[in-house]
């Protein structure tokens, strides 16, 4: 959807209001409580009136939109924004491109990813799987900078399917990702987002680390290899999760500049969405509406005073 389409779209907040209505009433508004249909729409507190029983219900209501005050055309915008730019966009140049405050168009692309999370939450990976785990974040104030399996990073955990030779013999072609942050880098944390974001039976291509031992007894077919020392070999057996785990770090640092450990798990999110629709095009954002209207929303008091990893 190009930017003059989506303005020929939504020109105003009666024309978003009315695409929200069909998103969330495919058949026609319906009262929660006894069925009726709308009387009508009032635009200034963003409600339907019943015409059976005098019912007000709010087309936000128990979504990410509930009681908020920004216009739903600057919603549509950031969703936009989120949903179409490869590299997302940052709270900064939102904040910018709607007129409001820094912290408004922060807490706004929260909520959007956590309905991104929200609806890729269930979804599992079948057949062959490379999985892998990285480290993503920057080095503490006074520390040596570290590598390899260190601390002072986030731990997150990556698994993406193969599905049959690519134009390259080393390098099939990929299906779908899933990506979490994970606790750390044991056998409790890895094997649970396995069992979480992977079909019992998948075949599951690690390398030698000693926290993927055990698999098989969870129903996969674990299937280790040795990397070696050499870098290269080691991205020609794993190069989906290679590739994956490089661009969301290349996404952090260039759209975002710096993540908290604490959000960092929607960031992730907000990727993975992005990642597994690259081929829907323009019906993206119709997708993401949908899945901000199935979504509770979050507000600013709970976003940060929420632990690292939920």
């Amino acid at each position: 959807m190009t930017v003059l389409e989506f303005r020929s779209i939504f020109p105003d907040e009666a024309a978003c209001a009315e695409y929200l209505t069909r998103q969330r009433w495919p058949r026609g508004f319906e009262c929660p409580r006894c069925g009726g249909r709308s009387r009508g729409y009032m635009a200034s507190r963003r409600v339907h009136e019943c015409a059976a029983c005098a019912y007000q219900c709010s087309v936000t209501a128990g979504t990410i939109f509930h009681k908020t005050r920004v216009p739903l055309l600057d919603w549509f915008w950031a969703i936009y924004r989120m949903s179409q730019g490869k590299k997302g966009i940052s709270a900064l140049q939102l904040s910018k491109e709607i007129g409001v405050a820094y912290p408004t168009a922060w807490l706004m692309q929260h909520k959007i990813r956590k309905a991104m999370a929200d609806r890729d939450q269930h979804s599992q990976l079948r057949g062959l799987l490379e999985v892998d785990e990285g480290y993503v974040g920057g080095v503490e104030r006074g520390k040596k900078r570290q590598t390899g399996r260190g601390v002072h990073k986030s731990v997150v955990a990556v698994a993406v399917e193969r599905r049959g030779p690519g134009k390259e013999s080393w390098k099939p072609l990929p299906g779908f990702t899933a990506m979490s942050v994970v606790q750390d880098a044991s056998a409790s944390s890895l094997h649970g987002f396995l069992q979480n974001r992977a079909e019992v039976g998948s075949v599951i291509l690690t390398d030698a680390w000693r926290s993927y031992r055990g698999l098989g007894a969870k129903g996969f077919e674990h299937r280790p290899v040795r990397r070696g020392s050499d870098p290269a070999a080691a991205f020609h057996l794993f190069p989906w999760v290679h590739i994956t785990l490089s661009n969301l770090k290349r996404f952090l640092l260039g759209t975002h500049h710096k993540v908290e450990a604490q959000h960092l798990k929607r960031y992730v999110a907000e990727f993975v969405y992005r990642l597994n629709r690259r081929g829907l095009g323009e019906s993206l954002f119709h997708g993401l509406t949908r899945a901000c209207l199935a979504t509770n929303t979050i507000i600013y008091r709970d976003l940060i005073a929420s632990p690292v990893l939920t």
